[in-house]
């Protein structure tokens, strides 16, 4: 029995390949690991199964076992020998090894499909067997792969993982989450538009590690990126993880997929995004240009129109602020399938029209799901439940969707921008007077409804659309749109009277649309669910 060892070093931002990622709506074919055929995709879908534990914290050892497969055994004739020393024998192992188990196409797959549950490890990793002869029959045994960890993330060694840092790693992924839920009622365009905001708001480019020509290692982990650390920024592969991990949190009404592509970006190392859109259109992101001060600063990058070269290897991003020219890296054009990656040669539009034409023939596409419902179709809001009749309003009132087809999520938090939307669409949607505050954008799904919110007096200085809305500033928003009624005072402890919200909630008291949290209190901080926003409103217009 003899032993062999082998090693990778890969550079991930120079080769790893353009794979689509596993994200919820997607279709389970668009995975890189779903490429993989034979003994690759039984190796795949073993480690791809332990490195979910290590990032749970369920095992902290990065060397994973894989268990002896029959595949990986063969006859001293399938071998090409009828006999022969052992180092012959050796030899031919490794040469049907190499065959039938590619493992640098199995590392890229694992990583691309995996953002976050490979957020601790490095590029480096390697892997090793045993070749062991029994008679006619010679086989490879023991295999085992080696993840190394990247040092901060590392515990004893190299092949382990801090529970520390697992534990900081999970936090972060709450934040991730936390974001998707906040965006869950928009549009599929809006959402990665949010995304994109999102991230930018979060970490800033790493100069530094760019600067010292060591830009592979830690900074570009995507945990950095929500660790509500400002000084634990990222490079581009830290921006384009994180955006597609977001991708990957999400559930979109259309068939939507999120990419991470690398190569060249004006002949400098670069990695960027790809989004296949409902249209079926794949359009170029690029997260870490649309941060403050790099060529694509306020978001003109995102899904842009480009034009192609070089057989759908290159694509050039050139308006009046900037010229960039993308180029994919050669090693990734066997891995190319329907056309991706051929980016669109134009803008995405957020309700492209229905009609598309295929020459031959012509068909109809059918219109974007818009995530529609009723009460009784979400399967999570029961027939008794005190928002039901709320829902059913509010959805046949085209007030709000559903977040898919068959759930409305009535206990997520509702954010500034959703209620003051709803509130703006159940008044019928009139012209917007004010002006939009810091931070909104007329490309935000939510910007008509805060400028008309903000011509009737309601924002606050410190307004933040994003940002859980409270019980107190729901009250308010609804009382400022049916013109600020006086009403008895009410008897809430926890309501001071020289409040800003006061009359708002003696308001919403004499008028059912709240009854407070206790028959004593109203509880102002409170953050509003769905489900309650929709109740208040309901109550309000009833």
């Amino acid at each position: 029995m003899k032993r062999r060892w082998t090693a990778a070093l890969l550079a991930l931002l120079l080769t790893a390949a353009l794979l689509p990622g596993t994200a919820h709506a997607a279709q389970a074919g668009h995975s890189a690991g779903a490429r993989l055929t034979g003994t690759d995709r039984v190796v795949y879908d073993i480690l791809r199964a332990e490195v979910a534990k290590i990032a749970d914290g369920a095992r902290t050892s990065t060397t994973i076992r894989i268990p002896d497969q029959a595949a990986l055994s063969w006859t001293l004739e399938e071998l090409g020998m009828s006999g022969g020393s052992a180092e012959n024998v050796l030899a031919k192992l490794e040469q049907k090894f190499s065959e039938s188990v590619h493992m640098s196409r199995v590392f890229f797959a694992l990583s691309a499909d995996c953002p976050y549950e490979l957020y601790w490890a490095s590029n480096r990793f390697s892997w090793g067997f045993s070749s062991v002869r029994q008679g006619n029959q010679a086989s490879i045994k023991n295999f085992t792969v080696y993840l190394q960890a990247a040092q901060a993330y590392q515990g004893d060694d190299s092949t382990n993982v801090s529970a520390a840092r697992v534990s900081a790693a999970k936090q972060a992924a709450q934040t991730a989450k936390a974001i998707v839920a906040k965006y869950q009622d928009c549009s599929d365009f809006e959402k990665l538009a949010a995304y994109r905001d999102e991230i930018c708001r979060l970490t800033s480019y790493d100069m530094d590690a760019y600067l010292n020509d060591s830009p592979y290692g830690d900074p570009w982990q995507l945990v950095y990126v929500f660790d509500g650390d400002p000084d634990t920024n990222v490079v581009c592969e830290g921006y384009a993880k994180a955006f597609k991990y977001l991708c990957d949190l999400s559930d979109f009404r259309g068939d939507v997929t999120c990419y991470t592509a690398s190569g060249t970006m004006n002949d400098g190392s670069h990695m960027w995004n790809v989004v296949r859109m409902g249209d079926g259109r794949n359009y170029l992101v690029d997260v870490t240009n649309c941060d403050n001060g790099m060529i694509g600063s306020d978001g003109k990058l995102f899904l842009s129109g480009a034009t192609g070269s070089n057989g759908g290897q290159t694509y050039t991003v050139s308006k009046e602020y900037c010229h960039a020219v993308y180029t994919y890296g050669a090693n990734q054009a066997d891995l190319f399938t329907d056309g991706y990656p051929a980016i669109s040669d134009g803008d995405y539009v957020d309700r492209p029209p229905v009609t598309i034409t295929i020459d031959p023939p012509q068909f109809t596409q059918p219109p974007e799901p818009t995530g529609n419902g009723s009460a009784q179709t979400f399967t999570d809001v029961s027939a008794d439940a005190y928002y039901a009749d709320s829902v059913a309003w509010a959805v046949e009132e085209e007030i709000t969707n559903g977040t898919s087809t068959t759930t409305f999520s009535p206990g997520l938090p509702c954010t500034h921008s959703q209620i003051l939307t709803f509130l703006w669409r159940a008044a019928g949607e009139p012209p917007a007077t004010g002006s939009a505050p810091d931070g909104v954008r007329d490309s935000d799904y939510f910007y008509d409804a805060v400028r008309w919110a903000a011509g009737l007096g309601m924002l606050s200085e410190d307004f933040d659309p994003r940002a859980s809305c409270a019980r107190a500033d729901a009250v308010r928003y609804i009382w400022s749109a049916f013109d600020k009624p006086s009403a008895t005072a009410s008897s809430f402890t926890d309501v001071a009277s020289g409040a800003v919200y006061a009359q708002a909630v003696d308001w919403a008291l004499d008028k059912g649309v709240t009854t407070g949290a206790t028959a004593t209190t109203f509880d102002p901080g409170g953050i509003c669910s769905r489900g309650q926003i929709v109740t208040f409103l309901y109550r309000a217009y009833h």
